[in-house]
């Protein structure tokens, strides 16, 4: 279950009737993050009129978590547009600030939707995105005549080998791809590996 993320944040500005609409968006991984980033932008533009947000967090077909706040425009006309877009866009792990500076003349609630919309989409189209693949992490018991073979054949489904514990056995953790997983897995099993969790 492969997505597009965000490599690196970017800013961007678009202007309807006269308001300006400050764009940042970028890779986020945790609420705290986001938060902490949306205090830097309020410190930025202290005197904007408002601050909406939209998070996804995780796969947007799944999203771990996801939000959006239209910060006192009308209710739906901001975040929630926002957010659509990413997901209809197919980016997670991504957030999305959109500062408001009022340029005097009312938008109306379409063409504030249209208006948050469209500076999330002017920021969609300047960033440069990645595929991210989620990892599967696992625990592989093995004798330690096995150990070498376990370490080649994880490198060879594009994985790493973590710390390994040696008792009467070798322990050892691995993470990789999750769309390696199965073609390894039953590699190990016919081998006579054990896996754990």
């Amino acid at each position: 279950m492969t997505y597009q993320i965000p490599s690196s944040p970017v800013v961007s500005e678009t202007e309807e009737k006269k308001s300006r609409f400050i764009c940042w968006l970028g890779p986020v991984t945790d609420k705290a993050a986001f938060q902490h980033q949306l205090g830097q932008i309020r410190k930025q533009y202290p005197d904007a009129s408002h601050y909406c947000t939209a998070l996804v967090i995780g796969n947007p077909a799944n999203p771990d978590m996801m939000q959006a706040d239209d910060d006192g425009e009308p209710g739906g006309s901001a975040g929630r547009p926002m957010l659509e877009l990413l997901l209809k866009q197919g980016v997670g792990n991504v957030g999305a600030i959109v500062t408001r500076y009022f340029g005097g003349t009312k938008l109306g609630v379409g063409g504030l939707m249209r208006a948050y919309r469209g500076s999330v989409g002017a920021a969609l189209q300047a960033v440069s995105l990645e595929t991210f693949v989620p990892l599967q992490e696992v625990s592989v018991r093995c004798d330690f005549a096995q150990e070498s073979r376990l370490r080649f054949l994880v490198a060879r489904h594009q994985g790493n080998c973590g710390q390994a514990d040696y008792a009467n056995k070798v322990t050892m953790s691995i993470s990789l791809p999750q769309d390696q997983w199965q073609s390894l897995s039953e590699l190990l099993l016919a081998e006579g590996f054990e896996l754990q969790g």
